[in-house]
């Protein structure tokens, strides 16, 4: 019987692998650390062990997403900053805070009193279009990013 991974991460595989899909492993290296797997196009192909996780393994993804909060300013000089909750795969649902990298400048120039400033769960966009924020969390999901990036929902 083949041995059944799911990818974790796709690393810098874009458009040949998918988080959280299931590949059968044609071939493994163990000493390169490398299985073998057919692609998403359709391709045989090496890849680094550590982009998979065993079958059975909870790879929970991106399912929706929404703003929280009205968007007043959808520009790249927006002060704003807007949470958003996430929904994946597995039900479970998270928040964080979104800003453009104007809003992260203005916040940081209000809020530095002393020597560091720690911003918790904040994501910095290039603006608060749909587009732009949605291709943004499905790269950060893709990469295993969004888990980490986010709070649980309480």
């Amino acid at each position: 019987m083949k041995e059944i991974v799911i990818c974790n991460s796709i690393g810098s595989y874009s458009g040949a692998l998918t988080r959280g899909k299931e590949y059968v492993v044609i071939e493994e290296n163990k000493e390169k650390e490398q299985i073998r797997i057919v692609d998403d196009n359709n391709r045989t192909r090496w890849y680094k062990k550590y982009y998979f996780v065993p079958h059975g393994t909870s790879v929970p993804v991106l399912a929706k997403w929404k703003f929280d909060d009205e968007i007043i300013d959808s520009s790249e000089k927006s002060l704003e900053h807007i949470e958003v909750t996430f929904t994946f795969s597995d039900g479970q649902r998270r928040w964080c805070s979104i800003c453009t990298k104007q809003g992260l400048k203005d916040y940081v120039e209000r809020n530095m009193d002393g020597n560091v400033l720690l911003i918790e769960n904040q994501i910095i966009v290039k603006d608060f279009s749909y587009e732009i924020v949605n291709r943004a969390f499905f790269d950060l999901d893709q990469q295993n990013e969004l888990l980490n990036a986010s709070l649980l929902y309480n």
